[in-house]
């Protein structure tokens, strides 16, 4: 609320501007990030503020709206984690989630003939505040999911010839990791996946919604242990096997052991291989990267 007060025009009349838009929110998809990671330490992410409006009919500046970058293949939800506000997949797929505040009205607006100088101005609206969850689904061709030390890191290390964090132990894969493999021209993605515990279960399904072909890795050696198998299977089958346009295999690995057993049975292909002396191997790379017709 403002009145001119000029030395020839005592009595000018009001002149209070109106206050300033604030800024909206927008989640945006872009190929610079490859998962969530990088939003863990925000808590709370905000747009500005529009500023006062000012004397001589001076407009609030609006405030500066906030774009918040996530990679494509991530799904935004309403709080409850159920309701689907948008599935951003493709690069530049871009949504507004909150609506900025309206800037309130300067006394300039009510002036009438009648009441020529008002005393009056109105607040601001405040702006949408919303609480939302984020899952990261990547766009993959090739998922690798298995038990603990079954050999999931060394069948993406030799079949696409990068290097992932190898161990003898349990566990040597502790967050998903994306590798890129060039052939005849191609570019496929694999997914190398934490290791698949009852706990991880339902993180690793998330990860697996956008991926072509399966993968699942067991330990050959430990196929006698029937009682350690069995719910491993029935558990990936009736859990993962979710569209059935997706190619699934199994990989046994480790078949140049003592121990390792060769014969198993499931309605799936299944390829022994050993990445020692690279058995098998070139028969599961026709198997991935067979022509479509």
């Amino acid at each position: 609320m403002s009145f001119s007060h000029l030395p020839k025009q005592p009595k000018g009349g009001p002149n209070g501007g109106d206050g300033g838009k604030g800024g909206d929110v927008y989640f945006q998809a872009s190929e610079e990030y490859y998962s969530l990671k990088h939003l863990r330490k925000d808590n709370l992410l905000k747009a500005g503020d529009g500023e006062s409006g000012g004397k001589n009919k001076r407009h609030g500046k609006n405030g500066k709206d906030l774009t918040i970058f996530v990679p494509p293949g991530t799904t935004v939800f309403e709080e409850n984690g159920k309701k689907i506000i948008s599935d951003l997949v493709s690069t530049g797929e871009k949504i507004k989630v909150a609506e900025g505040g309206i800037g309130g009205k300067g006394n300039i607006n009510f002036a009438t003939s009648t009441n020529q100088a008002p005393r009056i101005a109105t607040k601001g609206k405040e702006g949408s505040i919303i609480t939302l969850n984020l899952t990261f689904s990547p766009k993959v061709d090739i998922a690798v999911i298995g038990p603990p030390n079954s050999g999931k890191s060394s069948l993406v290390a030799c079949v696409t010839g990068n290097s992932p964090r190898i161990a003898s132990y349990p566990f040597s894969t502790k967050k998903p990791n994306l590798w890129t493999y060039a052939h005849n021209f191609s570019r496929y993605v694999f997914l190398d996946t934490p290791p698949l515990t009852p706990e991880a279960a339902a993180e690793i399904n998330i990860l697996l919604r956008r991926v072509q072909t399966l993968l699942i890795v067991l330990d050959s050696t430990q196929l006698y242990e029937i009682a350690k198998i069995e719910p491993i299977i029935k558990e990936i089958e009736d859990y993962f096997e979710i569209d059935p346009e997706r190619k699934i295999a199994y990989v046994l690995t480790k078949t140049d052991k003592s121990k390792a057993k060769k014969i198993f049975v499931t309605s799936h292909p299944v390829f022994p291989v050993s990445f020692k002396n690279e058995e098998g191997v070139e028969k599961l790379k026709e198997f991935l990267f067979q022509e479509e017709d």
